[in-house]
């Protein structure tokens, strides 16, 4: 079993380290978790964890500005980092014998960063033209338009790109007050997964980290209730630098350790996942009265959401695509699903987690995602076994508990200048459906 090859240790600073030993490939996946991410930051700062992570590669006491991702790639590895909710992450993927490396530099800019001022303005300019450029996505920005009205003034209404005010006034001074607080030891887990000696791990984060120590005073914490939406906060419309209007359809969901989240996602793939989704087939090709839908569960460490969207063209009303989208996902609670579909969602399921043990860096994902954000490690064994215990009563019955009309939230996002020819776009789209074309078979109606 893969919970019996894993082995963790913590140091006496409180650091945590979780080590699976996986042959037969001479690699290794080394990642850093700190739990911090954008829940963690007030009015002012929003963005400053994901400006500290873009910081954390420009130089530390022993580390150079860039040469930490330069000698990784001088070995044939790569890196990255993220910056989430909950957490920032720090990847590394190396040749096995290079661990050592690795944990070095990772433990000189865990309380060794420089943050020199000209490279932190140098910064600031990547991180707004980063922004801009994911605001100009128009279903991305339709969920941070969601979000902020769905989770209203929790910490979890504000994505981990934060406010472009906010960042374009963000200091130096508080951004080192912010690493000084939260980039410690205690507050941070090290996962390694590849062709290691799990003793000689444990040794080398001992020697690297062992002699830190956290600040002292109380740890900062996040954790605070979700909001209940007020009734007339349920129905919300937005005008938008879009090309088309786009409804957003979303209910609370439980936070990540919830047991209920592994049938969520296989609701949400079933309603959502795709051309052969219910939502697909219905909404888009048999009605036709929108011409792209999809969905996502967001689970975050205190609470979640699931959401469905529909893109549509300004001649079709709002109120009709609501229905069509309400429809399905009343199936769903209703009537429950096929046999087939739960077999076919299942073995979809379990291949994809299968041939994650194939790779170093998805198990490193994966456990350190468990660890700090669902709050243990062997969440992710377990999840694997229980999705093949899952029925359909189950499913039937979470989307009851979790996608009831009495929570439900609607933003509709409207585009504040309308193409004309969009209307008439949208007239052939759905003509095409009746009309024969020339030169093969031809579809009528119903698919």
């Amino acid at each position: 079993m893969l919970l019996a090859d894993i082995a963790e240790k913590v140091l006496s600073n409180g650091l945590k380290i979780i080590c699976l030993r996986k042959t037969g490939t001479p690699i290794v996946s080394v990642e850093v978790w700190y739990k911090v991410g954008s829940a963690y930051e007030q009015a002012g700062i929003r963005g400053i964890s994901h400006f500290l992570e873009h910081m954390m590669f420009r130089g530390s006491a022993r580390v150079p500005s860039e040469e930490h991702s330069r000698r990784i790639n001088d070995v044939g590895g790569h890196c990255n980092a993220f910056t989430a909710e909950d957490v920032t992450t720090y990847t590394n993927s190396v040749p096995a014998g290079m661990l050592d490396m690795v944990l070095d530099m990772e433990a000189d800019r865990m309380d060794a960063l420089l943050l020199d001022p000209v490279l932190f303005e140098t910064e600031r300019s990547v991180i707004i033209e980063e922004y801009h450029t994911y605001m100009n996505n128009p279903v991305a920005k339709a969920f941070l338009e969601f979000r902020e009205a769905f989770y209203g003034d929790h910490p979890y209404g504000v994505s981990p790109l934060g406010r472009i005010e906010e960042i374009d006034s963000l200091s130096l001074s508080a951004c080192r007050d912010y690493y000084a607080r939260l980039y410690r030891p205690d507050n941070a887990v090290v996962v390694v997964v590849g062709d290691v000696d799990t003793r000689e791990v444990f040794d080398s984060a001992e020697r690297h980290f062992g002699a830190k120590r956290s600040p002292s005073g109380e740890f900062p914490s996040f954790m605070v209730p979700v909001p209940a939406a007020k009734i007339s906060d349920r129905r919300m419309t937005r005008s938008v630098e879009f090309d088309v209007p786009i409804l957003v359809i979303g209910y609370p969901a439980p936070p990540s350790s919830h047991e209920d989240a592994v049938a969520l996602e296989i609701l949400l793939l079933i309603a959502a996942g795709g051309e052969t989704s219910r939502l697909h087939r219905e909404v888009v090709r048999r009605q036709s009265v929108a011409v792209m839908t999809g969905g996502m569960n967001h689970f975050l460490k205190a609470s979640g959401m699931s959401m469905f969207f529909a893109a549509f063209t300004p001649d079709i009303r709002s109120e009709r695509v609501e229905r069509a989208l309400d429809a399905e996902i009343d199936r769903l609670r209703n009537d429950g699903i096929t046999h087939e579909e739960m077999e076919k969602i299942r073995n979809t399921t379990i291949t994809n987690r299968t041939f994650e043990l194939y790779s170093a860096d998805h198990i490193c994902q994966r456990l350190g995602y468990s660890e700090t954000i669902e709050g243990n490690y062997r969440l992710w064994v377990e999840r694997m076994e229980a999705l093949k215990s899952l029925d359909t009563e189950k499913l039937t019955a979470t989307a009851r508990r979790w996608w009831s009309d009495d929570a439900k939230r609607v933003l509709l996002l409207k585009p504040r200048h309308v193409n004309p020819l969009l209307y008439v776009g949208g007239f052939l789209r759905r003509a095409a459906r009746f009309f024969p074309v020339s030169g093969g078979n031809v579809t009528r109606g119903r698919r």
